[in-house]
């Protein structure tokens, strides 16, 4: 009997059996548990008191309608901290943390309320700022007592302090200034430099308050203390601030400009990076925080007539430049640097250089700041490939910047030559074939071409800058060295610094008569004759001796 071979039966793959659907009970529950009502209340506060502040129905003067708005705001951020105090005794962290945010959130509106309020009078502001900030003091002090749990790090409120009384002195000092601005849409006067002032340097000021701000802790708490807490509550702060600066240019009609918002952007970007180990260490992190900075700045980039955006990529050169001599593997850093050298250059004033360069204009500036990137990516190699490339873009970028200059074509030949020769002192001439050789034939050419530049009128002092900077650098490489790198930089230094004072003295000694320069040569002729004989010993010794 022959067995059939039976196949083996195997389990049914079961087929994917959908979910059942949630019934509207759980995500009811799920809602509350996250307590929308609490911000459906903050939402409905704000609709009123933006419905009370346009309705003219409601009170007769625009004190009343304030001091209502003012009073219904403190009260009930005053519920908010006690609810949440409330609340945190009774350990139920999420909505008491919740509630604090909200508190956070509402701090800075109070002066805001006072700021929109255009035409009171200034003793009113007066009053109504100084009880604002009192009430937010009892408030901040009620936090930190009963809601330690939730607020543990020290110095937070000295920094939230110094925000409430800028706030706090804001109003004041535009609505007493507003009393002496004539006009709409001023570009000068007090209140406008005011205006200039509290933007540029009084916002970024505040936003680099953050680097005070003590480093995260972590106590294991349920759901308080997170690390991130001080950092989320002081962004909320300048983000109010910021809001309240352009409610009080929106007031008292000044345009709001995007350069205006660079200097504390930039601040911001470099407090990221500064605070960044406090949260991530990963290199990826560090790097893209190191690269913020740059299109911060450009946020200032189309500004006319401003200095923003030079001023930022200046200060960013300085701080890029500092963290390469820190770090001195750090190429990226160093790149950095250089691209925002390039940048400062494309967004110097034109005006600055109109006086002294015909024509010039913000096309040549940009044309300029590529160059200037190409030059000094060339300083950094030791290859002399780099230094010819940089040589030809240093005399071709001066050339189109002293195009409409008298002689701005031999400037530019001359820092070209200049450029090589100097980098030249960088070389190892052993690792590059023919790179001795090389320098000196370039030493030799700009010579010749100083020779010729002084016989078509170089200026004398102009024409010794460039040899004696080389003869200089020579000397340094020589002293770090402990030998001459080149003997033919020196000597074509001093070559190139004697070719103005041979071809003038050339020049006089044309327009002496004939007779005076015979005499004149006897004499010559004759201390040559005398040091000839007293020399010949050396280059022509006797017959006994020779033999």
């Amino acid at each position: 009997m022959n067995d059939e071979t039976v196949p083996t039966a195997t389990p049914e793959t079961s087929a994917f059996v959908p979910r059942a659907p949630r019934p509207l009970s759980y995500w009811l529950r799920r809602m509350l548990i996250c307590n929308p009502l609490f911000l459906a209340s903050a939402m409905l506060l704000l609709y009123g008191l933006y419905r009370i502040s346009i309705d003219p129905n409601v009170f007769a003067t625009e004190v009343a309608q304030l001091t209502f708005n003012f009073t219904s705001l403190q009260l009930y951020e005053l519920l908010l901290v006690i609810t949440a105090a409330v609340l945190a005794r009774r350990f139920i962290w999420h909505d008491a943390a919740f509630l604090f945010v909200l508190e956070n959130l509402f701090v800075l509106v109070p002066f805001i309320l006072i700021s929109q309020a255009a035409l009171i009078e200034q003793q009113v502001v007066w009053q109504l700022s100084s009880v604002s900030i009192i009430l937010t003091v009892m408030r901040s002090e009620i936090m930190r007592r009963r809601l330690r749990e939730l607020w543990s790090a020290s110095g937070f409120f000295s920094l939230g302090a110094i925000v409430l009384l800028v706030n706090g002195a804001l109003p004041i000092l535009y609505r007493h200034l507003h009393e002496n601005k004539f006009g709409t849409k001023l570009a000068e006067g007090n209140a406008w430099a005011l205006d200039q002032l509290a933007w540029l340097v009084v916002l970024p000021a505040l936003c680099a308050l953050a680097n005070l701000l003590p480093k995260p802790v972590t106590d294991h708490h349920h759901l308080t203390q997170r690390r991130w807490f001080p950092h989320m509550f002081f962004a909320l702060w300048i983000l109010g601030t910021a809001v309240h600066l352009y409610c009080l240019g929106y007031v008292y009609d000044f345009d709001l400009s995007r350069h205006l918002l660079a200097p504390a952007l930039w601040v911001l970007a470099w407090t990221i990076f500064r605070k960044l180990p406090d949260f991530a260490s990963a290199p990826v992190w560090r790097a893209g925080a190191m690269a913020i900075p740059l299109p911060m700045a450009l946020v200032a980039a189309s500004a006319t007539g401003s200095h923003v955006f030079a001023l930022l990529m200046l200060a960013n050169a300085v701080c890029y430049a500092s963290i390469f001599i820190r770090e001195r593997g750090n190429q990226f850093a160093l790149h950095l640097a250089l691209l925002s050298v390039a940048a400062t250059v494309a967004g110097a004033p034109v005006e600055w250089l109109l006086p002294r360069f015909a024509g010039f204009d913000r096309a040549k500036l940009i044309a300029l700041a590529i160059a200037t990137y190409c030059v000094l990516g060339c300083a950094l190699s030791r290859n002399p490939k780099a230094g010819l490339i940089g040589g030809i873009v240093t005399g071709c970028g001066f050339g189109y910047l002293l195009d409409s200059m008298t002689g701005g074509g031999w400037w530019a030949v001359q820092l070209g030559f200049a450029y090589f020769l100097l980098h030249s002192l960088r070389w190892d001439d052993w690792a590059h074939v023919g790179a001795s050789c090389t320098r000196t034939f370039a030493a030799v050419a700009w010579v010749v071409h100083s020779y010729f530049w002084a016989r078509h009128g170089a200026s004398w002092p102009g024409s010794l800058t460039l040899p004696v900077a080389i003869l200089v650098a020579g000397a340094v490489a020589r002293w770090w060295q402990g030998e001459w790198i080149s003997r033919a930089l020196p000597i074509a230094a001093l070559a190139a610094a004697i070719c103005s004072p041979l071809n003038y003295s050339a020049a006089k000694v044309q327009a002496l008569p004939v007779g005076v320069l015979a005499i004149v040569g006897s004499f010559v002729l004759l201390g040559l004759g005398a040091f000839a004989a007293l020399t010949k010993h050396r280059w022509h010794p006797p017959t006994e001796q020779r033999e």
